[in-house]
């Protein structure tokens, strides 16, 4: 009977749910025991973010299979309820913002739309249209953003738990009030209906991903690490590969550490106060600019999503090529995939 039922797709779902929900209830308080004490990165509705230890006794899940959702595994945790009153306007001004023509608008909006998340996922595809959207595209680029292609789901309403093994899972979020203990010592306590997405601290994050000349430029957009740093997480970065700011011409070909003299046809090697095709990167999406090239190792950069991009100006049509960039971050919050 089982096996006939599981061969329907709907069918599977269907068992899914009411066998997670009905007898996984001595894993979730494992779950919940497991996770109590550790550090975690709560944004709030309101986009307020609040960081302390879980305190006993304050969350659990229900809807995933307990064995992976644990402190050990367990990365982050967006919740996919509706948007309220002031996170439907934030949204609404976002997308309006991201289609701008103003840059640090743009990028102010696509960085807070991400920390929204799936709220936005309807609002964003109605607002696509059917016609020839080219890259880069910070409007069409946005959906990856918000939630990878492999864990997107029919079912927009489903939070998204990630796990450090790389599984992504759908499904329902449940959880007490809960109660955290602030660096002061205090306690704050957080209804569920007031949260939008919690994070683990990890003691190490590592990452490795292709950054493209043309998408993740400095003159279009940074791509987002997707790595949320504190005050004390250490960044190291290696970088190689080899990057074309003008297709064929070999002088405006450059490694991670940018060019040395200045490429064909011009007086400075410098756009910005850095290298022509040098990887750099920023703290926040109105973050100061800094040089990370091909080894990077620096302490305390500030605190923010990390960005990276290829220094470029405003002649970027013409860039090809990419780096690969192995990452490598301590003490920090995984919130989601390089985009």
């Amino acid at each position: 009977m089982l096996r006939s039922l599981i061969a329907s797709r709907q069918a599977r779902l269907v068992i899914l749910g009411v066998f997670v929900s009905g007898l996984f209830s001595a894993g979730i308080v494992q779950a919940q025991k497991s996770i109590t004490g550790r550090v975690v990165r709560v944004l709030t509705r309101a986009g307020k973010v609040v960081e302390g230890n879980l305190a006993a006794g304050s969350f659990k899940i229900d809807g995933a299979v307990a064995r992976a959702v644990n402190g050990e595994t367990l990365l982050s945790v967006q919740l996919a309820g509706d948007a309220s009153a002031d996170e439907a306007a934030r949204i609404s001004a976002g997308i309006a913002a991201v289609q701008g023509t103003n840059r640090p608008a743009r990028e102010a909006a696509v960085a807070e739309l991400t920390d929204i998340g799936l709220p936005a996922l309807t609002p964003v595809l109605n607002t696509y249209k059917d016609r020839d959207l080219r890259e880069p595209d910070a409007l069409y680029r946005l959906f990856g953003r918000l939630i990878p292609g492999y864990a997107d789901a029919a079912g927009r309403s489903l939070d998204f738990i990630r796990l450090k093994n790389g599984e992504a899972l759908r499904g329902r979020v449940s959880a007490d009030t809960l109660s955290l203990r602030l660096a002061d010592g205090s306690e704050t306590k957080l209804p569920l209906a007031a949260i939008r997405s919690l994070a683990v601290r990890q003691t190490r994050i590592e990452k490795t991903f292709e950054l493209h000349a043309l998408r993740h430029c400095t003159q279009i957009e940074f791509l987002d690490t997707g790595v949320v740093l504190g005050p004390k997480s250490r960044v190291e970065v290696v970088a190689d590969g080899f990057v074309r700011l003008s297709f064929g011409i070999d002088g405006w070909a450059s490694d991670p550490d940018g060019l040395k003299v200045p490429g064909p046809n011009y007086k400075t090697n410098l756009v910005d106060g850095f290298p022509f095709g040098a990887l750099v990167g920023k703290v926040g999406a109105a973050g100061p600019r800094f040089l990370v090239g091909r080894r990077l190792d620096k302490t305390s950069p500030g605190e923010g999503r990390l960005y990276l991009a290829v220094n470029d100006n405003g002649h970027w049509q013409n860039n090809i090529g990419s780096f690969r960039v192995r990452l490598r971050v301590s003490d920090a919050f995984d919130l989601g995939d390089p985009q």
